[in-house]
């Protein structure tokens, strides 16, 4: 399955998926993705806006997990 986890930060929920599975996760910070990667080394990181990588990338996907972080005012 491909899976496309957006706003991954260092991975989270990630752990749960076990490694059979294609995926593609995205983190807009360098330094929290590149912690991401050392974690999950098989997956495919991207840093970029998630939302807009969403948009332009969805139907290449068979799962798509999204957990933006919580905007407190």
């Amino acid at each position: 399955m491909k899976i496309l986890n957006l706003y991954a930060g260092i991975g989270g929920n990630r752990k749960l998926w076990g490694d059979e599975h294609e995926i593609t996760a995205v983190e807009n910070v360098p330094e929290i993705a590149k912690i991401y990667q050392d974690f999950f080394p098989k997956d495919k990181v991207i840093i970029a806006d998630a939302h807009q990588y969403l948009e332009e990338h969805f139907s290449k996907f068979d799962f798509i997990w999204s957990s933006p972080p919580l905007s407190i005012s």
